[in-house]
């Protein structure tokens, strides 16, 4: 990672990381393939994909809300290299899906903004260890992918690995362990939520913790590393804060509707959560273990059509700058529409919000069209490949570099010295390829001929000056000729 981008917290600033942590857009991710609701001129941004990250813009006029791609699967894809070690870069099914996602924020007077380097979250299916080594990143594991101080890339860095939490719940018998949702506040504690049913012995006794249920690990039982990651928990520290029937009881107070506007009832498992501070913290738990319990925002796996709920005064609809997160019972169907997404057909927006974290960050994503490339004996004239960007530059010029081929490697990077808001890292030694000129938040920029015979990846990024004097980066992307 660049060095001059990592966010470092010495205890004095954490009375403001509270101030940052309360502002921000949306970072999220939806259980089904959705399509953003502005469109994206029409362009491959317009599909959201499980396992990629999209943005919410809360600072847009309501006239242009919408989702839109923040890090799309083929950024991951160049940042982890060939983690399963089969050659092959484009993998569609990286991650399953991201199930959870984490911005640990700095201080409010922190410059640098957050990237798809910077945000954790846990996969439903297990990254390779080709580059990043054993155990890899798991579903039990809240963490992000890095370049290491070594240089290597497809590390993975943690901010919470599965044999802590199975240490903090007191289990006898680490099974597999499937983080749902997470949230943290470093004066309160981590916060999160299990896919199963998890036999535990916690800081307030032997109990099964629900797959709905919400579990605290009290900031006093854990150690953190200088930038806010959990190096060690206390065994038998956890803590539930809500049972799954106390989630089932705040989703029926808040009375929302779900795609088919059917007014929803339980809870069944939550699916992403964030701390809610429009609220003061309470204090929960048990009598022998009593910790801090803010409010939520949080989503479940019954509240399709992206709905977003609070814990706040019992359990209400969150009420976002352009409107309610969902539409209250009698009053139709929640149609994804509220959370950026557009309804689409009698199934409408089938997903439910599946991960959620509060972010000041930079939309700045590139994505192909075609990931893949048949080269054809005669080559391909200009124009024959197009890939879009989303950013609010108004002029691209993109670069290219050849990229990492053989199996168990990726494509090197340093990090960006000049910028500060966007993607943090370049991949040496950039040619410039071609410019492009953004029209309504968009741009498209066709590819130049393909010579005969030309066979390999290769690394395509965008450029763009920004206002203030950076130099900033888009999101990667690998392409393979073959």
């Amino acid at each position: 990672m660049n060095a001059n981008r990592i966010r470092l917290m010495a205890p004095l600033a954490l009375a403001t990381i509270a101030a940052a942590q309360n502002a921000g857009d949306f970072l999220l991710t939806y259980s089904q393939p959705e399509r953003t609701l502005s469109g994206s001129a029409g362009t491959v941004l317009q599909r959201l994909w499980p396992n990629e990250v999209a943005h919410i813009d809360f600072s847009a006029p309501c006239a242009l809300f919408s989702a839109e791609k923040w890090a799309p699967r083929t950024c991951y894809q160049t940042m982890a290299g060939d983690e399963d070690g089969d050659a092959q870069w484009w993998e569609p099914g990286l991650f399953g899906t991201i199930d959870a996602l984490l911005d640990v924020q700095g201080p409010a007077t922190t410059v640098a903004l957050a990237n798809a380097r910077t945000v954790f979250f846990s996969p439903s299916v297990p990254m390779g260890q080709g580059l990043s080594g054993a155990p890899g990143l798991r579903p039990g594991d809240v963490g992000r992918i890095v370049r290491d101080g070594l240089g290597n890339e497809g590390r993975v860095q943690y901010f919470l690995r599965q044999e802590q939490i199975a240490q903090a719940l007191g289990m006898m018998v680490v099974g597999p362990i499937d983080v749902d949702a997470i949230a943290f506040d470093p004066q309160l504690g981590v916060y999160f939520s299990l896919d199963q049913d998890t036999p535990a012995v916690t800081a307030c006794g032997a109990m099964l913790v629900e797959d709905g249920a919400v579990v605290c690990i009290p900031a006093a039982a854990m150690v953190y590393t200088p930038d806010l990651r959990i190096a060690a928990v206390l065994p038998n520290s956890a803590v539930v804060v809500h049972t799954e029937a106390q989630m089932n009881a705040f989703v029926a107070a808040a009375q929302i509707n779900d795609r088919f506007g059917n007014c929803i009832a339980v809870a069944g498992d939550t699916e992403a959560l964030e701390i809610d501070r429009s609220v003061p913290v309470a204090v929960g738990g048990c009598v022998a273990s009593p910790v801090p319990v803010p409010a939520f925002l949080f989503s479940t796996e019954t509240m399709t059509g992206a709905g977003l709920c609070t814990t706040a005064g019992g359990g209400q609809i969150v009420n976002l700058p352009c409107g309610l997160a969902g539409t209250p019972c009698g009053g139709g169907p929640t149609t994804g529409a509220q959370m950026g997404i557009a309804p689409v057909g009698p199934a409408l927006a089938p997903s439910y919000v599946n991960a959620l974290t509060r972010a000041r960050t930079l939309r700045y994503a590139m994505e192909p069209r075609d990931p893949v490339v048949a080269v054809p004996p005669a080559g391909l004239p200009f124009g024959s490949q197009l890939v879009d960007i989303v950013s609010s530059y108004p002029i691209h010029f993109v670069f290219w570099t050849p990229g990492a081929a053989a199996a168990n490697t990726a494509t090197p990077s340093f990090g960006n010295p000049f910028g500060l808001f966007g993607f943090p890292d370049f991949y040496p030694w950039p040619t410039y390829h071609t410019f492009a000129l953004n029209v309504g938040g968009f741009a498209s920029w066709p590819m130049l001929p393909i010579p005969a015979g030309f066979v390999g990846n290769v690394v395509f990024q965008s450029l763009a000056f920004d206002p203030s004097g950076t130099l900033e980066l888009s999101t990667p992307i690998t392409i393979e000729f073959q």
